[in-house]
């Protein structure tokens, strides 16, 4: 054989290695699927759903839940967990020392307060209690508190200024830590932050009212349908882009009936009772703990404050409807939420 024929063989030869090792690339790798984990969590279901190969998105959800039942204890305000703990020495009158982990969300509450002119509180767990919504009550709540104890209530949180200087943290009087309005965010941002270690792109969590979006599901973005605060079907449809959250709030929640009146979890700080004037909302946000947070705030703030409050918390697509059935969105929300008209089989989660 001539070395010019032996040199076109050898580059045949090379050409078809190349495209066996590039068709074994393409069809021998495992293949990205659908894996879901549903997850008994936080007073309700959290399902985890990722695009993955099944070894590395078993690994992950793993990861994910270990890490859930762990902080569904942890971040508790009653019980065995730091939380619990922390709030016994607080309603005691002493100092604690937190975890980094909790001393941020502490952090990030009292951040949040101070933006909301005090409309999200951390310290509202003084009036949960009293109310018989808190981690502790084995059943819903029979009847309000008499009104000489609300006001006691509301005195006693007033009072109870907080100091955290890094992770210590006191009260100026006894109070009890309530932080499930922005540890729920917290909670969406840390299995995010397993799945991207894992090497995910594509998955979502979805937490009760609060949804977590990370890339797309397959050739279309992750897609959720907005709930219906007054009736309990479904206003429309949101499509969220890569790391976006969602955080609905309202008053079906949790709730109970005395005399004619209908007393529901969200308390207001202000009055030390149920907020009035909103049935539910939504907020869509980058950040997570900030969605949480809002969606409760706006709710609480009511209709006369949505704009204000909307922009003085940096929340650019927010939704608010009143008890009345009125509906008011921001710009963004009007844009992003798509009409049950245009989508006339929608489901509450796609």
């Amino acid at each position: 054989m001539s070395s010019t024929s032996a040199s076109a063989g050898a580059e045949a030869l090379l050409r078809t290695g190349l495209v066996t090792a590039l068709l074994c690339l393409a069809g021998c790798q495992p293949r990205d699927t659908s894996i879901e984990r549903l997850i008994p969590v936080f007073g309700t279901i959290v399902r985890v759903e990722v695009m993955a190969d099944p070894a590395t998105a078993e690994a992950a959800l793993d990861r994910i839940e270990k890490f859930y039942r762990r902080i569904d204890v942890d971040w508790r305000s009653f019980g065995p967990g730091e939380l619990g703990r922390a709030n016994e020495a607080l309603a005691s009158g002493q100092a604690v020392e937190l975890s980094a982990e909790l001393a941020g969300i502490v952090a990030r509450s009292l951040e949040l307060r101070d933006l909301s002119d005090g409309l999200f509180d951390p310290r509202i767990g003084t009036l949960i209690r009293l109310w018989g919504f808190d981690d502790l009550a084995h059943a819903t709540p029979a009847r309000p508190p008499a009104e000489a104890a609300i006001e006691a209530g509301r005195r006693a949180l007033a009072a109870a200024e907080l100091h955290l200087d890094s992770r210590q943290l006191r009260a100026d009087a006894p109070v009890v830590l309530e932080l499930a309005g922005v540890a729920k965010g917290s909670a969406l941002a840390a299995g995010a932050a397993i799945l991207h270690a894992a090497g995910i792109r594509n998955a979502v969590i979805v937490a009760g009212g609060d949804v977590l979006a990370l890339g797309r599901h397959g050739t279309r973005p992750w897609r959720i349908g907005v709930r219906d605060p007054l009736g309990g079907g479904v206003l429309g449809r949101i499509e969220l882009a890569d790391g976006e959250a969602v955080a609905s709030s309202g008053v079906y929640e949790r709730y109970f009936r005395d005399g004619g009146g209908r007393y529901h979890h969200l308390l207001d700080p202000r009055t030390g009772r149920p907020a009035a004037g909103t049935a539910g909302t939504t907020v869509i946000d980058p950040d997570p703990e900030l969605a949480n947070a809002a969606a409760a705030t706006l709710l609480i703030g009511g209709p006369a404050s949505f704009e204000e409050l909307a922009r003085r918390l940096g929340i650019d697509c927010a939704l608010l409807v009143t008890t009345a059935g009125e509906r008011l969105m921001t710009a963004c929300m009007r844009q992003r939420l798509q009409s049950l008209a245009d989508t006339p089989a929608l489901a509450p989660e796609l």
